[in-house]
């Protein structure tokens, strides 16, 4: 199932594909033209023949100097599980943009988990002499794409998104100093766009390990010398966990309620019955449950 992990790196990309070019030069030695230098989002479409369609994650196009059509174009994926199923389209998403575009195609894929990291890096064989895919793999291991994108402070907050990327990625262990780094970044967005700042820090929060989470918090909370937030995000996390918990706690006691109130009154509760006033959150509607409970001649007229 798509969730956080996967979906976060492309939403950053979406938002600032600018954020492939830096990849390209940093992590992977691309030398780029940077005179001029127009970056664009593509259709991620790639169709065939055959009544199959085939979507990639991410699709840039990066236009050098006075060029009007692109001059590269980058599939970016994200990649959380080994897929051997992708050793068949990746090679038809870098095809496809080569087949429009007619430019040097590049694949790029992030991946935050040592094994699958390991796995994206294996070359894809196509069989034809010398028809060979090696990804460009963002994530843990070793080799290009493995070392961290930024190393200061300062430099994550002229890049922000790219270090955002790299703390996704795994290539930066979770320590002091990293999570120094992070809070630049985060801190410099957060500050241009408190609703990108709040979204971007969750997504970081929501892959960091509790040690590293508590490194950041301490970051956010007293800030650095040349970073520091306009508000404090953990405090808006905090307290929405907060008030979900009491919402649950509250709708969790009326449940109990009226399951009590069938009881003392001598009905038997169908387990069907008891599961679904417990799975209930609707306060509500567990109000309403709470009368005919006290009314009703047997436990069937509960749901009306």
């Amino acid at each position: 199932m798509v969730g956080v992990t996967h979906e976060s790196p492309i939403k950053i990309i979406r938002d600032n594909p600018e954020v492939v070019a830096q990849l390209l030069e940093v992590a992977f030695g691309v030398k780029l033209n940077r005179t001029e230098l127009t970056v664009r989002s593509a259709s991620e479409a790639c169709t065939q023949l055959a009544p199959i369609a085939y979507t990639a994650d991410n699709v840039v196009q990066l236009c050098e100097g006075d060029a009007a059509e692109p001059t590269i174009s980058v599939v970016a994926e994200t990649q959380t599980t080994v897929d051997p199923a992708k050793h068949g389209s990746w090679p038809l998403y870098v095809a496809s943009q080569w087949a429009k575009t007619r430019c040097p195609c590049y694949l790029v894929v992030i991946a935050s988990k040592r094994r699958v990291a390991d796995w994206a890096r294996t070359p894809i064989e196509l069989g034809h002499p010398d028809f060979v895919l090696k990804p460009l793999v963002l994530g843990p291991g070793k080799g290009a794409g493995t070392v961290p994108l930024v190393t200061t402070p300062r430099q994550a907050a002229e890049m922000p998104e790219l270090a955002i990327l790299g703390t996704l990625a795994s290539v930066m262990p979770p320590t002091e100093s990293s999570m120094e780094i992070t809070h630049a970044a985060l801190a410099t967005i957060d500050n241009k766009n408190r609703e990108l700042g709040k979204l971007y820090t969750g997504m970081v929060v929501s892959v960091l390990s509790d040690a590293a989470k508590k490194l950041l918090e301490d970051y956010v909370s007293a800030g650095t010398a040349d970073f520091k937030f306009k508000h404090d995000p953990f405090i808006e996390y905090e307290t929405r966990g907060l008030a979900k918990g009491e919402a649950r706690g509250l709708a969790k006691g009326e449940a109990e309620a009226v399951l009590k109130v069938l009881a003392a009154r001598g009905f038997s509760v169908a387990d069907d019955v008891r599961e679904r006033v417990l799975a209930c959150e609707d306060t509500d509607q567990l109000d309403r449950w709470l009368v005919r409970a006290a009314t009703a001649d047997s436990s069937d007229e509960l749901f009306g």
